[in-house]
């Protein structure tokens, strides 16, 4: 995988490299320039607008927590009051007399009224105090819209409470209370009352709290930080929304809510698409969590704005380079593309071109260099001229006394007629073989011929030596039909056999057998020329190899010449990928083998000659 991964990343790379190399020289300068220059530029202002939007996103955190933890100890302060207030009951005997005492009379009914009245003015923001006797008796005092309509209601579930706090005062969270003129939300503190002398329960004493008193702790904060505070409590439900839109409604499946698992901290949160700093405290004596969410983008706008005055002045500065770059890179390269002009005219045969040397940098030198090519070039095609026009004359002369190939054949077959009418068949036979072999090598027309060809030319070759060897050599060829129309190079196979011929039948007296067999490997046609003669040892196989291949020259004269002669002529015709391949082993033989194009390279191999 990771080799996968790797390998196509030096492809992309390669072809990104390839594409840089192939522009022109005022382009290439262009990128070089924005990349060393402002590149860095527009990493710097990018690294410094994220690190300081980080460090103002960690500072709004740690400030936020800190503030949410004082808040919530100012309303700490706050409920601690109401507890105090529920107590100071406890401390008037006449208070406790007279909810002990079942008999109604109008001095208890005053002083209560007084008492409870004096209560519900500690406070402002207390709205209303109720005591409960065991008698079923409640003194209320309201400040404004009378009592609660769910009074009935609520007031066994207030004495269960009560009876649990067993003398503490328990905090009931935020409930919408109605009565016969308005609406609020308010929460509640009750605490169980007792006698001093047995501690027995005689009544509890229950102060209804507005929300406002919560409301105006943290309206300041809401309004530098733009953003909203909840507060909840230890069942997840609602206390204060300061958005008035989620009072006493259940949380505990909010994600924000279930995320705060500690006593304080901090945590990102969006909302409908909108981002928030999250930060939130837990109370220690009433077990409620306030969460304050600050708006992303309030906390970070002055580093939105420093970011985007560092983009503007970065931008206008890359553009300051750019400009200053496209003149410098067009004032350097001027002078290359005139020689570039120059060169073109050169190229059409202009040779009365002269570049106009001013400077003695790189660029001028290269100009006095192409003046100095350019009359080197006038020289030289004048010294052509005149070199041609001897050779010609040389040419000519030679023509005169060359002897015509044509006077070598028809010369050949003056003889084989002549020995005809002699009735020597065996001198005929041999000498009109020989002109056939001379004419085929002769000729100079096309150097590319089929297998079929070559192997004609090889027939008439073998059929010569067995007239000279009384019939010594064995030709076994097994080529299918199908491939005798494959491309090959004239003299391809008979120098092969030649070698084998005069070198693997040296020290035989006996007969001697070649065969020749063609197999196929992909688009490689292989024809194997393989003769069961003395063969050669390791030593004597490597340096035939070398030879062939052209590493070094043969340490025994003559042997292997023709070999490397096909070898080359058959990379010169079809490529690098085609040639010779030799095998021998003492005793055994020798096999060479010859790569060519298979049928289905025939047009490529065409195009290529």
């Amino acid at each position: 995988m990771r080799g996968s991964i790797k390998g196509a990343a030096g492809k992309i790379g390669e072809r990104l490299w390839l594409a840089f190399a192939n522009l022109n020289m005022q382009q290439k300068l262009l990128i070089v320039f924005l990349t060393l220059v402002c590149l860095p530029l527009v990493m710097i202002s990018y690294a410094s607008s994220y690190y300081y939007t980080r460090s103002i996103k960690a500072n709004t955190s740690a400030y936020g927590t800190e503030m949410t933890s004082k808040m919530l100890l100012k309303l700490d302060d706050y409920v601690t009051d109401l507890y105090n207030m529920s107590a100071m009951p406890l401390y008037n005997k006449d208070f406790l007399n007279w909810l002990a005492d079942p008999e109604t009379s109008l001095g208890k009914t005053l002083g209560m009224d007084l008492y409870i009245t004096n209560l519900n003015k500690i406070k402002p923001d207390t709205v209303s105090v109720y005591v409960f006797d065991n008698y079923g008796t409640v003194t209320l005092n309201v400040k404004t819209g009378g009592k609660r309509n769910n009074l009935n209601q609520v007031k066994s579930e207030w004495a269960r409470i009560a009876a649990e706090g067993d003398g503490k005062p328990m905090l009931v969270s935020t409930q919408e209370v109605t009565t016969g003129k308005e609406a609020y939300y308010a929460f509640s503190v009750i605490r169980e009352l007792k006698q001093t002398k047995d501690l027995s329960p005689i009544g509890f004493i229950v102060f209804d709290t507005n929300i406002s008193a919560i409301k105006r702790q943290i309206q300041d904060f809401d309004q530098v930080t733009k953003g909203k505070t909840l507060l909840v409590d230890d069942r997840d439900r609602v206390v204060f929304d300061s958005e008035g839109q989620l009072t006493t409604h259940d949380l505990s499946a909010d994600p924000s809510i279930r995320k705060a698992t500690g006593n304080e901290g901090a945590f990102p949160y969006e909302i409908d698409g909108k981002k928030y700093i999250t930060t939130y405290a837990k109370s220690s004596l009433t077990g409620w969590k306030m969460f304050v969410y600050i708006p992303m983008a309030e906390a970070t706008r002055q580093a939105t704005v420093t970011r985007n005055v560092t983009l503007l002045t970065s931008a206008v500065f890359v553009t300051l380079a750019l400009l200053i770059a496209i003149a410098i890179s067009y004032a350097l390269t001027r002078p290359l593309s005139k020689i570039k002009l120059l060169m073109q005219e050169v190229q059409t045969g202009n040779l009365d071109v002269s570049f106009n040397q001013k400077y003695r940098d790189e660029v001028g030198l290269l100009g006095r260099h192409f003046n100095i090519m350019v009359t080197r070039i006038r020289d030289l095609l004048e010294e052509v001229k005149e070199t041609q026009t001897r050779k010609k004359e040389a040419e000519y002369a030679a023509l005169q006394s060359q002897i015509n190939p044509h006077f070598i054949y028809n010369t050949l077959e003056t003889i084989r007629m002549k020995a005809e009418l002699n009735d020597d068949e065996e001198v005929a036979d041999m000498t009109f073989t020989l002109g056939k072999l001379l004419r085929y090598g002769v000729n100079h027309g096309e150097q590319r011929v089929a297998i079929a060809d070559e192997l004609e030319h090889l027939y008439n070759y073998v059929a010569l030596q067995n007239m000279r060897f009384s019939n010594k050599y064995t030709l076994i060829v097994d080529i299918p039909e199908r491939d005798l129309t494959l491309p090959s190079i004239k003299l391809m196979l008979q120098p092969v056999v030649e070698n084998a011929i005069h070198h693997a039948f040296k020290q035989r007296t006996g007969p001697g057998t070649i065969r020749i067999g063609v197999r196929h490997e992909g688009e490689l046609c292989i024809i194997a020329v393989t003769d069961d003669g003395s063969g050669m040892s390791e030593t004597q196989l490597k340096e035939i190899r070398d030879h062939v291949y052209g590493q070094r020259p043969l340490a025994v004269a003559g042997r292997g010449i023709g070999l490397r002669n096909v070898h080359e002529r058959i990379k010169m015709q079809f490529g690098e990928s085609y040639g010779l391949r030799i095998d021998s082993r003492p005793g055994e033989g020798t096999t060479v083998e010859l790569a060519i194009p298979g049928r289905q390279d025939e047009e490529e191999a065409d195009e290529r000659c």
